[in-house]
């Protein structure tokens, strides 16, 4: 199971570096963009996603 995450660990930072490169950017950059905004906006927009399924729900409980 630990090289299971070992391995895991190494594709993502790969990922990041190849990503970062072809952005013209650093590692660290990339690292910062990914944590400090994307993560943040995906979580907004699921929350977002998540209130608008409970808006339908009980708007279909409340035709029932």
């Amino acid at each position: 199971m630990r090289d299971l995450g070992i391995a895991m660990y190494t594709a993502c930072v790969d990922f990041m570096i190849r990503a970062a490169a072809l952005a013209g950017a650093t590692y660290r950059d990339a690292n910062a963009f990914l944590f400090f905004v994307l993560w943040p906006v995906v979580t907004v927009v699921l929350l977002g996603v998540v209130a608008w399924q409970a808006v339908v729900l009980r708007r279909l409980e409340r035709r029932r």
